[in-house]
């Protein structure tokens, strides 16, 4: 596989954040040394620094923030003064409504149609693509014709499904279109020529491999952590408070899940449950393989700690709802009744500023200063699973968490929540209770700590199943035979060989 090339997608995780998919990309770009690697990171602003060393296989990193700019153009690299102002002129009102408003009004035909052909959308979001390729992008998405297309059908679309609400304010309207502007400013990167394309969620990450996969054949390999759709769906209800914005995001994101899973060749989730619900959305089990994330088992070898005279319960997770923090704060005042000087120990960077301070507003209603402590991020993750007397997981929706199988290779203890795939990891070597049920958290971690010789056992289980199902070689080798597969699929007399979903896509571009 010497020269070959990966494009590798993500969003709001590698390289500038630490968690569990970010500890996949580094593991999958720092071990694969023989593939250069073009990382394409979708952020949430310009702001952020790297949070790991890119290893030498790293040849280019694009950043797209989505935030924190005027304008997608501020931070397009690539585009010199003189390609910048040349877009600026060349965009006008004439040329958007002639060579813009027929792709976006057929964009948002198929995006508000749950029945859609993913065929159209997928030749529709290339023809944007090519038009911001010419055209700026700020200028054409503020246009008064863009708006005024936008309100007109997304809000009779809105009026036709539900036709008990009301129509939505125009304030409302607004917010629907700030974010659609959002989330596209995407395809205004151009994306570079690969052998193949990896993306690391079915989300707007996704995009640039579905342009890749149309325009130039290139194979997309699409992994999915969590089920993105539903995270989505689950984040919306707690942070967009507009019935009307909500279900627009619900079409919007609800349609790039399709385009991605429409146009991916291999869709690898990280356990059997993810795949439960590809299937269900209509992806094909022949294209689904499940890869499960492994860890270096010398990195995560079990060691001896000091024990001081407080039981020590520790999380690790980013801080934000879908993590479920408060639910370990109330899980804590239960054990705090039986072990006065035990310690909840929450590592992670805030995620989500808002929650995280509803954390702390309920450790001080419950008066848990002591008792709940916020260590921030960590790099020494085997040292806190080590130092802990019962590793805690109390997330509402999982993937295959890697805090879950480094805990396991440590030989921890661990309680978790029954969600995604952490059934499939711990088997009968942890304690699993139901999401969003305090007690039952608390109950499972209290008797852990009244039996210290069942700890050691579950943790002596926990590693053996890790040993033997998850390690980081195999997590390796699978990727680089689905890679070596998908390129090796392409015909090497070098014409390109499309997949039937893909094929009548592919003659429309190859027509122009």
């Amino acid at each position: 596989m010497a020269g070959l090339s990966v494009l590798l997608t993500t969003e709001g995780t590698y390289p500038y954040h630490r968690g569990g998919v970010s500890t996949w990309c580094h593991a999958l770009t720092q071990n694969l040394a023989e593939i250069d690697f073009t990382l394409f990171a979708v952020t949430m602003h310009p702001y952020l620094r790297l949070q790991y060393p890119l290893s030498h296989n790293v040849v280019r990193l694009i950043r797209v923030p989505l935030w924190g700019v005027e304008e997608p153009a501020e931070y397009a690299g690539h585009d010199g003064l003189a390609v910048f102002l040349r877009k600026k002129w060349a965009t006008t009102e004439t040329g958007i409504a002639a060579n813009f408003l027929p792709s976006f009004k057929c964009f948002l035909t198929t995006i508000l149609s749950p029945e859609s052909s993913m065929q159209a959308l997928g030749a529709t979001l290339l023809e944007m693509y090519d038009y911001f390729g010419n055209f700026d992008y700020h200028l054409t998405m503020r246009a008064p014709a863009i708006w005024e297309e936008f309100a007109g059908m997304v809000a009779a679309a809105f009026l036709e499904e539900a036709p008990g609400r009301r129509a939505p304010a125009m304030a409302e309207l607004t917010e629907a279109l700030r974010l659609l502007y959002r989330f596209l400013s995407v395809l205004h990167t151009r994306v570079p020529r690969t052998d193949l394309s990896h993306s690391a969620a079915a989300a707007f990450c996704g995009l640039p491999c579905v342009v890749a996969r149309i325009r130039h054949g290139t194979p997309y390999l699409l992994t999915e952590h969590g089920v993105y759709i539903r995270e989505q769906y689950l984040n919306l209800t707690r942070s967009i408070p507009s019935f009307f914005v909500r279900w627009f995001l619900y079409r919007l994101m609800g349609g790039i899940v399709r385009l991605n899973y429409h146009f991916a060749d291999q869709i690898s989730p990280v356990c059997a449950y993810n795949a439960r619900w590809e299937k269900w959305w209509g992806v094909p089990p022949e294209r689904i393989q499940v890869i499960y994330n492994g860890v270096h088992a010398e990195s995560f070898r079990p060691m001896a700690s000091p024990r001081g005279n407080r039981q020590v319960v520790s999380s690790i997770g980013l801080i934000y709802s879908l993590k479920g923090q408060l639910d370990l704060v109330e899980a804590a005042a239960i054990v705090r009744v039986e072990f006065p000087q035990v310690e909840f120990r929450f590592y992670g960077s805030v995620s989500d500023p808002s929650y995280y301070a509803k954390c702390r507003a309920r450790i001080h209603d419950l008066g848990l200063q002591s008792t709940v402590i916020f260590s921030g991020a960590t790099s020494n993750t085997r040292q806190v699973y080590c130092e802990a007397d019962v590793v805690a997981l109390a997330s509402i929706s999982e993937g295959f968490p890697y805090v879950v199988i480094e805990a396991m290779t440590t030989g921890a203890a661990i309680v978790s929540t029954d969600v995604g795939g952490v059934r499939e990891a711990l088997g009968e070597t942890g304690l699993l209770v139901r999401p969003r049920r305090p007690q039952e958290m608390a109950e499972a971690i209290l008797g852990l700590l009244r039996a210290p010789e069942e700890r050691r056992r579950l943790g002596a289980q926990a590693r053996a199943r890790a040993l033997r199902l998850i390690t980081q070689e195999k997590f390796l080798e699978e990727y680089r035979s689905s890679y070596q597969r998908l390129v090796g699929d392409r015909d090497r007399t070098g014409v390109v060989r499309f997949p039937p979903r893909v094929q009548a896509v592919a003659a429309g571009v190859e027509s122009r």
